[in-house]
């Protein structure tokens, strides 16, 4: 009985792949968007490279930030428009050290994905905002497990990342910085 055991554990470990790919697909008005991405952040080990429009839920925000103190290196491009809205959290973001860049060359970011540990990636119309979760007809497209998917948005992400620098993205927090101060 213990041989059958053994070729059947035999057997499963030798079969049975640990990760299999998954799309799941989302709608809002709903919380369905924001808890993928949330559960995603949490699971991530090593990198989330995300590329968003506009961004202001606090959800989102505090599971990036508890990414952080797990050491997961987290990049972050932002349209700067929306950054300076009234409703973004992009300057408190970079203020406590998230590594996050506004754009500098295209007219806007527009892009609105993810990509969690170079396996996963997210992508849709959401932006990760509160209104996007509550108010908003949104979708999210969730490439589970799909590194060959992930990578292409990798890609176009270190593209970006590269074209938009950190230098330029520092003078505009700067800026802002100085005019928030001569406004108070």
């Amino acid at each position: 009985m213990l041989k059958i055991f053994f070729y059947a554990l035999l057997y499963y470990c030798l079969t049975v792949q640990t990760a299999h790919p998954v799309v799941e697909i989302a709608f809002t008005p709903s919380k369905v968007c924001e808890e993928k991405i949330i559960e995603l952040i949490n699971n991530s080990q090593s990198s989330i490279d995300v590329a968003v429009y506009s961004i202001n839920n606090q959800q989102i925000i505090d599971a990036l930030y508890r990414a952080r103190q797990r050491d997961v290196s987290i990049r972050i491009l932002t349209d700067k428009l929306q950054a300076s809205g009234k409703y973004s959290k992009v300057e408190e973001m970079h203020s406590n050290g998230l590594n996050i860049r506004v754009h500098t060359k295209n007219k806007i970011e527009h892009n609105k994905f993810a990509v969690f540990d170079g396996k996963s990636a997210s992508t849709g119309s959401f932006n990760w905002t509160n209104a996007a979760t509550s108010k908003n007809s949104e979708n999210c497209l969730f490439l589970i497990n799909e590194p060959d998917y992930a990578k292409i948005y990798q890609q176009r992400f270190e593209e970006l990342w590269e074209m938009n620098t950190e230098t330029k993205s520092e003078q505009w927090f700067e800026k802002r910085r100085i005019r928030n101060e001569l406004n108070n």
